[in-house]
């Protein structure tokens, strides 16, 4: 058997059983990571989204971040539009990245929060209850300015929301990003709330 096809066997295996990633279940208590409570709301001049993660905090990323390693979750948002027989629009697009690290010392965590790459906001946690609220919590995220989307028909938006979650590696050294799937919730252009059933 040449090289290049054992080595295809070999991937292959690995990501049948890619529930178990260096020795561990991918979600080993609470089950997959999810996106879920997403809410809009709308006024003159802003559409915001809020959302939330569930288990996010598996016992790998518990282990990686009481050893003092930065964890980081990337969170991605996006307004569509439905489009009939073609694919949907992608209107508005943000990305978030939420980060701790641990010191060990102080016993604190220091958090920081970027939207498209710019800093947003940073603080400290002195409790972890606190800590997994910043990282998986996220309350009225600035979408862009609904005077934009005049002219759609109402009901054809949506949210839509995902989250990738700490990187892990599949016999050690293949890179394997853990991402919940989408949800998603319309959008109502109205200065109203909306939200998801999850």
């Amino acid at each position: 058997m040449s090289h290049p096809i054992r080595g295809l066997i070999v991937l292959l295996t690995a990501l049948a059983g890619s529930l178990w990633l260096d020795g561990a279940p991918l979600h080993p208590a609470g089950g997959p990571a999810s996106v879920g409570s997403i809410e809009t709301s709308a006024t003159a001049h802003d559409l915001y989204a809020s959302f939330s993660v569930r288990d996010a905090f598996d016992e790998d990323v518990r282990e990686r971040l009481a050893s003092g390693l930065p964890v980081e979750f990337t969170h991605y948002v996006e307004v569509a539009r439905r489009r009939a027989l073609w694919f949907d629009k992608t209107v508005l697009r943000k990305t978030i990245t939420t980060t701790v690290t641990f010191d060990t010392l102080t016993r604190q965590y220091s958090l920081s929060k970027k939207v498209n790459d710019e800093v947003a906001e940073t603080s400290v946690a002195v409790n972890e209850a606190d800590m997994e609220r910043w990282m998986t919590r996220l309350d009225q995220v600035r979408l862009g300015d609904p005077a934009l989307m005049e002219g759609l028909e109402e009901g054809s938006l949506y949210i839509r929301v995902k989250s990738r979650l700490v990187r892990r590696f599949v016999l050690l050294f293949i890179p394997w990003d853990v991402e919940t799937g989408w949800e998603r919730v319309k959008v109502s252009l109205r200065s109203e709330v909306t939200g998801s059933a999850r």
